[in-house]
């Protein structure tokens, strides 16, 4: 489904790309610039951990596939936006598809990416010992835990109860365990997340009901997220006020007709509401990794 927002943003994304790409170039002899260089000012690693989400998911339209990871996820996205600013981030991603926060404190089992005893914590734990000076690290972990009591009709309530519970119980360790690791000058951001099963609102006359019982149930994660960042001094990067996820307002969206502005954007920023073979897929489309990054941007630290 194409729609405005998707196109204006991605061509946003190439014209930044595009300007980056002329600072770097030297001007022919005898030319004037007529563009002001970006410099290099500062320097940083940019340690990025979660899920599928935080490595650019999106899905390939390949049946029975689910999805590949991208350079045009969030991460990205972020570097670019620093770039411009004159800070360079030098990227490393550790995050497995399908990981909860229970499977990266479990080294006794192996997940989709790292083999017992290794987990995505001992990988991102030996990689900030390894660093010195300045550093970013983006935490994006929680979804998966409740992801599939959202999945079914009705929302599985003693499904949604046991995920967030174990966030709570598990989320602080980790927390914890990546701060201990880190030296004094390594600034961390939590992401929270929107909410992409608002689609369902889209899935006849039970629809509405649906996606308000997923809404409530996302607005419950990221109240825990908040509270648990807060709590360990990290900055929070509030995805869902960008993504308008409790804006109930009515707007209009092309083929579709009147709906409420929160499923508009799901609809915008996500896969969900794409016909097959693309959706329904809950990952951001590059419009949504977009505002995500803008969201981690908006958290940093002014002064590097």
């Amino acid at each position: 489904m194409k729609n405005p927002l998707v196109v204006i943003l991605t061509f946003v994304l190439v014209i930044a790309a595009f300007l980056v790409g002329r600072t770097s170039a030297p001007a022919s002899a005898g030319a004037r610039s007529t563009t002001t260089p970006t410099v290099t000012t500062f320097s940083a690693f940019y340690l990025d951990i979660g899920a599928s989400e935080s490595l650019g998911f999106q899905p390939t339209g390949i049946p029975g596939h689910n999805g590949q990871r991208t350079n045009t996820g969030y991460a990205n996205d972020l570097i670019l936006r620093e770039a411009l600013k004159g800070i360079a981030l030098n990227l490393e991603q550790v995050g497995c598809p399908g990981d909860t926060v229970q499977s990266i404190l479990d080294t006794a089992a192996s997940d989709a990416c790292y083999h017992a005893p290794q987990t995505q914590l001992t990988r991102a734990i030996a990689y900030l010992h390894g660093q010195t000076g300045p550093g970013l690290v983006t935490i994006d972990l929680g979804f998966n835990d409740v992801r599939t009591c959202l999945d079914t009709v009705p929302v599985d309530e003693a499904c949604l109860a046991a995920g967030i519970s174990a966030i709570q119980l598990d989320l602080p360790k980790i927390v914890s365990r990546l701060k201990a690791a880190a030296g004094p000058d390594v600034h961390f951001v939590g992401v929270e997340y929107s909410d992409p099963y608002l689609g369902f609102y889209l899935d006849g006359a039970s629809g509405p009901a649906r996606a308000t019982a997923t809404l409530e149930a996302m607005n419950q994660v990221d109240a825990l997220l908040g509270q648990i960042y807060t709590t360990a001094d990290i900055e929070v990067a509030d995805v869902a006020s960008l993504f308008q996820m409790d804006n109930n307002a009515t707007t209009t969206l092309d083929n579709v007709g009147t709906l409420p502005v929160n499923v508009q954007q799901a609809c915008t920023l996500t896969w969900f509401c794409d016909p097959k073979p693309f959706g329904p897929d809950d990952h951001p489309n590059e419009a949504g990794y977009s505002l995500i990054a803008q969201a981690i941007e908006s958290v940093l630290p002014t002064s590097w």
